[in-house]
Formats: C-alpha cells, sequence, structure tokens
C-alpha cells in the first residue's frame, strides 16, 4: 500500500521561487527532479490505472485512492519525454492540489533531501519562460542537481478544470 507521509500543503503558488526545506526527489529519464515534501501526500507503487477516453495524452486515467478516484498524469509525457515501459521502481506520487488530490506517475522516487538557501540557485532562462514557468530552482546536491518543480504549474487552468471533471475527491463517493 502508500507510504503516508502526513499533513499537506496544496501545491501551486504561482511565481515562486524554490525556498530552503524538504524535497521529495524523483527520477524522469535520467534526470533528478524535486517536489516540495509538503506538497506530497502519499507515495504509491504503481498499480491499477484506469484509462479514460478523450483524455489529454499526459493523462493515464484514474485511480481508486481508498474509496477516491483521482486523476493520474504520466509526468514524461507532461514535460515533454518520450513514455516509459512500467517498472518494479514506478511509482505513483499523490499531492494535494486546489482541485483535489492527483497522482503523477514517476520512473522512480529517491529520497527527501533537506536543502539550504545557499544550495538554491533561480532556475536558468532555457527556451519560452511561460512553459518553464513550473520549474522553480535548481538545487545543489553533491554534485548533483536536482531540478526543483511546482508540478501543478505546469498545467493551465483549462487542464486541471479537465482533471477535475472526472476526479470524485470532491464528490461524495456511492
Amino acid at each position: 500500500m502508500g507510504q503516508f507521509l502526513g499533513r499537506s500543503q496544496p501545491m501551486s503558488d504561482t511565481n515562486l521561487k524554490a525556498k530552503a526545506g524538504q524535497y521529495l526527489t524523483f527520477q524522469l529519464m535520467n534526470e533528478q527532479y524535486g517536489v516540495a515534501i509538503e506538497t506530497v501526500r502519499e507515495i504509491n507503487q504503481y498499480g491499477e490505472v484506469t484509462p479514460v477516453p478523450k483524455t489529454p495524452n499526459y493523462v493515464k486515467g484514474v485511480m481508486n485512492l481508498r474509496g477516491k478516484i483521482i486523476p493520474v498524469v504520466n509526468l514524461r509525457i507532461k514535460f515533454g519525454m518520450g513514455a516509459q515501459d512500467i517498472s518494479r521502481d514506478t511509482c505513483i506520487i499523490v499531492i494535494d492540489t486546489h482541485i483535489g488530490q492527483v497522482g503523477m506517475i514517476v520512473d522512480a522516487v529517491r529520497e527527501v533531501v533537506d536543502l539550504q538557501d545557499s544550495q538554491i540557485e533561480p532556475p536558468p532562462v532555457l527556451g519560452n519562460e511561460k512553459t518553464m514557468s513550473f520549474v522553480r530552482g535548481m538545487g545543489k546536491l553533491d554534485n548533483k542537481v536536482v531540478i526543483l518543480v511546482d508540478v501543478v504549474a505546469a498545467f493551465n487552468m483549462e487542464q486541471l478544470n479537465d482533471m477535475k471533471e472526472f476526479s470524485s475527491s470532491d464528490s461524495k463517493a456511492a
């Protein structure tokens, strides 16, 4: 079953630079990403995800999380990477958002790291600043770079509302 991480805060305050604190690190392809730990509800091994017709290609479907139906997003596809086969390391990170809980498929969950202000640089200006606005900073950890992201900021309001439509996180379960 999932690893419960306790109380979480909704993700996505726009225009915020990454702050010092704890980050859950995860892997997509060969890169390390980090998400603020207070936005994470729990981590689950990849399980059954039910496809929903006529959804965007990055929406894998929905999953039943203890009686709640939540949307599940493939972060690789949303971030413009190729799809990957599911492996034993594949996980679904469940985050709290203002539309309810959302599951994010990642290649692997690594660890929780504690980053100080001195270890966080602003995101570099690469390409279209608006499309990269979900990158909140770059964490320096030993010889590695951890890309610090606000995953919800990668979606526009229409995309979030579409996901909310096939979620039961706000409605009563039958």
